[in-house]
């Protein structure tokens, strides 16, 4: 039972979001279309937005997701010392795992597409 405590919390979600990040990093998607890739307006405008943005997502989703792993970590450290109900203690950890989820996505899409925006001005 210990060890499912430290399993499920809120460091899994960085965990996915690492390897989203290095499947997406090892297979890159090469050419503009709506099923695979960091797909915005702006990213698919072009080839040269497609790529940047690809790349840059990428990069940040590993470094958001290593965040994640520690916070997560650290938080179930401390849930798992304080005399709470497993029930109150799963609570907890899910929705500290929807937010961490919901916080990521949105600093991903903003930090990317002000990137974009700063590095292909002349495009927009």
């Amino acid at each position: 039972m210990i060890f499912v405590n430290w399993i499920i919390g809120p460091h899994l979600i960085g965990l996915i979001f690492i390897l989203a990040g290095m499947i997406q990093k090892r297979y890159p998607p090469k050419e503009i279309n709506s099923l695979y890739g960091y797909r915005t307006a702006l990213s698919m405008k072009n080839q040269q937005n497609w790529d940047e943005g690809n790349r840059y997502s990428t990069a940040l989703i590993i470094k958001c997701g290593w965040a994640l792993v520690v916070a997560g970590l650290v938080i179930t450290g401390l849930l798992n010392m304080v005399l709470l109900s497993a029930q109150i203690t799963a609570l907890i950890k899910v929705g500290l795992m929807l937010a961490g989820a919901f916080v990521t996505v949105i600093i991903l899409f903003r930090a990317t597409e002000k990137h974009l925006k700063n590095k292909f001005e002349q495009n927009t």
